[in-house]
């Protein structure tokens, strides 16, 4: 998870359990049945909304995705320009020595197809059909964590009404009633955290990541296309930075405007980029012009 998504749950926590301790317990707060209707529920009905396939599946794709929290795609027009490079000089299949080093699946597998002398035609129809899948399985992780965030408050009402249903049958005892609305009504608090500090923005980041991940695989699909055609790597380049945020486009521009010996900083690139493919481009470009 990245940074902005820590800090936010870190923050939304901090401030729950701040308001809590400062007029009371937080002992008080804590009840196990409470919990288990709200979770135990969110659960219930997910799996019956969904098969439980599906839910194993949304689940590996949620955490797949969140990997991608921290991903650079200037790194990656980085890497592939090189391999790009590298194929012109010599060949296609001197990529073949260097795949089982590329950590990104979709670009791993396509570069192997590449390789493997698959057509034009053949690799993109592939290569599309592969985003479209992806696509449908983001698609159902999204819809798998709206559903809960849905159901979250639900069940806590559902929490709640049992309560104060077990609360009124012991009416006659006054003493009773004020410890008993409390526990009724945790149930709710419960609903309501769980679906506004932990599914609904789950949800959000997932929409976000989603699209940062078909740019990326977008731009893998562009340039393992170009690598195949023996496209000149510039123009290869012109055509992933439609990919690039503004920001990130202009400052991968400028920095490239300014360079030189670009066959030697190929070479740098090339004894690193194993372990450099997942790093900041920032601080990937630091390494490579001082070394």
């Amino acid at each position: 998870m990245d940074r902005s998504s820590t800090l936010g749950f870190i923050l939304g926590f901090a401030l729950i359990v701040g308001a809590i301790v400062t007029q009371g317990s937080i002992g008080s707060f804590a009840d196990s049945a409470s919990l288990a209707i709200v979770l135990g529920g969110v659960f219930a009905a997910t799996m019956i909304n969904y098969s439980f396939d599906k839910i194993k599946r949304s689940f590996i794709t949620i955490n797949s995705l969140m990997k991608l929290s921290n991903v650079d795609l200037r790194t990656d027009m980085e890497l592939l320009t090189m391999f790009a490079r590298r194929v012109r000089r010599e060949s296609l299949l001197t990529l073949d020595q260097d795949l089982k080093h590329i950590k990104d699946e979709f670009l791993k597998n396509g570069l192997q197809l590449a390789v493997d002398g698959f057509q034009e035609k053949s690799l993109q129809d592939i290569l599309k059909d592969e985003i479209e899948s992806r696509e449908k399985q983001v698609e159902l992780s999204i819809m798998v964590l709206n559903s809960m965030s849905a159901y979250a408050p639900a069940f806590g009402m559902i929490g709640t009404v049992i309560g104060m249903v077990l609360m009124l049958q012991n009416i006659s005892d006054p003493e009773s009633l004020g410890s008993g609305l409390s526990v009724a009504l945790i149930t709710t608090l419960y609903g309501t955290i769980f679906a506004n500090m932990l599914f609904g923005p789950l949800a959000g980041k997932l929409e976000y990541l989603s699209e940062l991940d078909r740019n990326r695989k977008e731009l893998f699909r562009i340039g393992i296309l170009s690598i195949v055609e023996g496209e000149n790597p510039r123009i290869m380049e012109k055509k992933m930075l439609i990919y690039l945020d503004p920001h990130h486009r202009a400052e991968y521009i400028k920095h490239h405007e300014q360079l030189s010996l670009m066959k030697k900083r190929d070479e740098k690139f090339y004894q690193l980029w194993v372990e450099q493919q997942d790093n900041q481009w920032e601080k990937l470009t630091e390494i490579l012009e001082t070394g």
